[in-house]
C-alpha cells in the first residue's frame, strides 16, 4: 500500500503509535519505509491507517519524515577531561550495532545541571532514540527529559523501573567474588575507596563488597570505607586516614583509581602487594602497564554498547525484547594481590 491509496482524512503519527502500542519512530518507519522494522508491525500501521481512514497524505509524510535515522549517546559532562577505556569500548560496541542498522550515533555531553544538549536534540527531532551510558540513584534529569519527549531510550546499567531498557553488567557480584577471593587469599581488613554514590555503579560495587564482608564473618568497618573520591585531593586524603587504620589490602572502585592509588603507595615507600595488597573492580590494559600488575574484574564494555544498542534499535522496531539485561565478569588476580 502507497500514501496515495489511503482516503482523505487526518490522521497523525501520534494518533497511530497511541493506538497500537509502539513508538512514533517505528511509525515513522512503517509509513516511509526506511529502517528495520517487521512486516507485522508495518501491516499493523497501514491496517490502522486504511481502517481509521482519509489520512492526508502530506501529513503522513511529513510524520515520516521526522526520522533522522540518528542515536544519541549521552556522556557525563566531566568524562570530557577523563581518558577512560570503558567508555570509549562502550562507544565502539554502540557505534559498530548503530552502523549495522543504518544509524548513526551523536554524542551528547550532560550532567544533573546541565542538559541543554540533550534537549536541543530532542527539540530539534535529531535523534530517533537515546542511549544513556551511565545511570544515576534516585531523580535524574536526563532521564526525566527523555521521557518528557517521549523518546525511546536504554541505558549502560541499572535502572529501578525493571520494564525500562537496560544493560548492565553484574557489578554486585563482581565486587562481591573479588572480595571474597581476597578473604580466601588472607586479607582481612580490606578498604575500599570509591566514587560518586550517585552512580548506581558504585553504589552497586560498595553492596557487593560488604555483601562479602558480612558472608565471610567480617564487620563492615566505616573507617575503612571512603566514596565520593573523585578528585586527586579527596583521594589523597582519604588514603592518609586510610593507611592510619593499617588495612592489609586496598579495593579501588575501578582502574584509573586504583593506578594513583598505586602511585600514591609507591611515593610513600609501602610496597605492593609485600606490604599492602591492592585491587581494581575494572580492568583495563593500563593495569598491565604498571608494576605489579594490577588484579580487577574484567568486563566486556564492547559487548555491553553493543547489547544496550541493539536492544533500543530492536524495540524501535516492534521486536519484543527482554528489557532487563545483565552481562558476565571475570576476576583476573595478578601480582598486587600475590
Amino acid at each position: 500500500m502507497d500514501f496515495d491509496s489511503l482516503n482523505q482524512k487526518k490522521v497523525t503519527i501520534d494518533e497511530i503509535a497511541r493506538a497500537l502500542g509502539v513508538s512514533k519512530t517505528t511509525v515513522s518507519r512503517a509509513l516511509s519505509g526506511k529502517g528495520r522494522i517487521s512486516q507485522q508491525t508495518r501491516d499493523r500501521v497501514f491496517q490502522y491507517v486504511s481502517v481509521n481512514g482519509r489520512a492526508q497524505n502530506a501529513a503522513v509524510r511529513q510524520g515520516a519524515a521526522e526520522a533522522s535515522h540518528n542515536l544519541a549517546l549521552v556522556i557525563p559532562s566531566h568524562f570530557v577531561h577523563l581518558d577512560l577505556p570503558f567508555l570509549r569500548k562502550c562507544m565502539g560496541g554502540v557505534c559498530r550495532m548503530a552502523d549495522q542498522r543504518g544509524y548513526d550515533v551523536l554524542l551528547c555531553y550532560a550532567n544533573s545541571n546541565d542538559t541543554r544538549q540533550l534537549e536541543r536534540q530532542l527539540k530539534d527531532h535529531k535523534v530517533d532514540g537515546v542511549i544513556l551510558s551511565r545511570t544515576l540513584l534516585g531523580s535524574d534529569p536526563c532521564l526525566d527529559l527523555i521521557r518528557s519527549f517521549g523518546v525511546p531510550f536504554a541505558v549502560l546499567g541499572r535502572l529501578e523501573n525493571k520494564a525500562a531498557l537496560q544493560v548492565d553488567n553484574d557489578q554486585v557480584g563482581a565486587a562481591q567474588d573479588m572480595t571474597r577471593l581476597l578473604i580466601q587469599s588472607g586479607s582481612r581488613r580490606i578498604a575500599y575507596i570509591g566514587g560518586s554514590s550517585s552512580y548506581t555503579v558504585n553504589a552497586d560495587r560498595l553492596a557487593g563488597y560488604c555483601q562479602a564482608l558480612r558472608e565471610n564473618g567480617l564487620l563492615v568497618q566505616k573507617e575503612l570505607i571512603f566514596t565520593e573520591v573523585e578528585s586527586d585531593e579527596q583521594r589523597l586524603d582519604a588514603l592518609d586516614v586510610i593507611l592510619e587504620q593499617e588495612p592489609d589490602c586496598l579495593l579501588c572502585c575501578d582502574d584509573a583509581t586504583s593506578v594513583k592509588v598505586l602511585k600514591d603507595l609507591k611515593a610513600r615507600g609501602i610496597l605492593v602487594p609485600k606490604q599492602l595488597r591492592l585491587a581494581s573492580l575494572y580492568d583495563s590494559e593500563i593495569l598491565l602497564t604498571f608494576s605489579p600488575t594490577i588484579s580487577a574484574v574484567q568486563f566486556d564494555a564492547a559487548s555491553l554498547g553493543t547489547a544496550a544498542c541493539r536492544l533500543l534499535l530492536d524495540s524501535m522496531s516492534g521486536k519484543d525484547v527482554q528489557p532487563r539485561q545483565t552481562m558476565g565478569y571475570q576476576v583476573i588476580l595478578r601480582e598486587s594481590t600475590k
